[in-house]
């Protein structure tokens, strides 16, 4: 059963990736700006496809980046924003797939591309409440949230038997997201209710996060909210993150899940310049980026996968080049390390 406190609050911050979905549609984009490559597309099989509930009478889509080689991959599953689709942020799970991970993009009916289907111009903000408030809203908050589950026991079926028998290295899997998909993250990774528990859709199987984008929690004490929390998870924001529809005063509002958490090791990376779109895809996929946008996408890839490496291979070198973080992104960000392996004075 849905505790409601862990939903309370969903509210305006659930939309903050609405007016960015109401721009053109987002495509994989094959755009990786990393050591000045772009990925080898014979390296990555994209495979879109989709899964029935039958339990929630729901069908979730998803997109599949499958590395190259038949052995198991660690698994990386990506949410959207509102308004989104499974196309969003193909230049990173590329990459991903690229380094050796099976990365997967859900799609979430009710809060993805669907609901701008019949928009007319003007009706973004009408939408936005209709989309925000009362019980649709939570209705579709559990919807999503709910999704990450299933998809996980999907992966661990298809996994055992199938197409994609043998694929999923599932003991080493990791959650991400952007805007909404950040908070679908944070919730579960163990985002809870006022009464600090962790809610009802944390998932103990997922073993680290990244947040793309993300907000602090609504109408709750941050500090009970996200005291559930004991996964590590790397935090991307930027001095220009924000959108028309954000309750934070200024984008140094998306830090406080970074300076909020403290049962796992967390990492912050704030791009000088950076905006709500570079995470998305939209950027990369539209191709042209200034020199700017190609350096912040060379540190999203980059800081991603270095933190995937540490923290779902145990990759030392990896884990080793985090505690250097705030130096390795200094041309392009400012970033903070809160990790005690990191200060070992301190």
């Amino acid at each position: 059963m849905t505790d409601a406190n862990s939903l309370r609050g969903i509210g305006v911050a659930l939309a903050a990736g609405l007016a960015l979905a109401m721009a053109s549609p987002v495509g994989a984009g094959s755009v990786v700006v990393e050591a000045g490559r772009l990925p080898d597309p014979a390296s990555v099989e994209v495979i879109d496809g989709e899964w029935r509930d039958d339990a929630r009478d729901r069908t979730v889509p998803y997109k599949l980046y499958l590395p190259s080689g038949s052995g198991p991959a660690p698994v990386v599953l990506f949410s959207h924003g509102l308004g989104g689709s499974r196309e969003a942020a193909g230049f990173l799970l590329e990459a991903l797939a690229e380094a050796g991970f099976a990365a997967v993009s859900i799609q979430h009916p009710g809060t993805d591309e669907s609901i701008l289907a019949d928009l007319r111009p003007g009706e973004g903000r009408q939408a936005l409440a209709r989309l925000t408030r009362g019980p649709g809203a939570r209705a579709g908050a559990v919807a999503r949230f709910g999704d990450v589950r299933f998809v996980i026991d999907r992966l661990e079926a298809e996994n055992a038997s199938g197409r994609f028998a043998g694929r999923f290295d599932l003991m080493r899997l990791g959650m991400s997201g952007h805007s909404y998909g950040a908070l679908t993250t944070l919730v579960v990774l163990g985002q809870g209710s006022s009464d600090g528990a962790p809610g009802p859709f944390r998932d103990p199987r997922i073993d680290a996060g990244i947040v793309y984008s993300p907000n602090a929690p609504r109408n709750q004490d941050p500090g009970t909210a996200l005291a559930g929390i004991r996964t590590p998870i790397l935090h991307f924001t930027g001095t220009e993150d924000r959108t028309p529809f954000d309750l934070e005063d200024t984008p140094e509002g998306r830090t406080l899940p970074f300076r909020t958490i403290t049962g796992a090791d967390q990492y912050l990376v704030v791009l000088t310049g950076g905006d709500h779109q570079i995470f998305g895809g939209r950027v990369q996929a539209r191709r042209g980026m200034t020199s700017t946008q190609t350096a912040q996408t060379g540190a999203i890839v980059r800081e991603s996968l270095m933190f995937w490496r540490a923290h779902l291979l145990g990759d030392v070198d990896a884990q080793n080049a985090l505690c250097e973080l705030p130096r390795s992104v200094a041309d392009v960000a400012h970033a903070e390390v809160k990790a005690p392996r990191c200060d070992p004075d301190g």
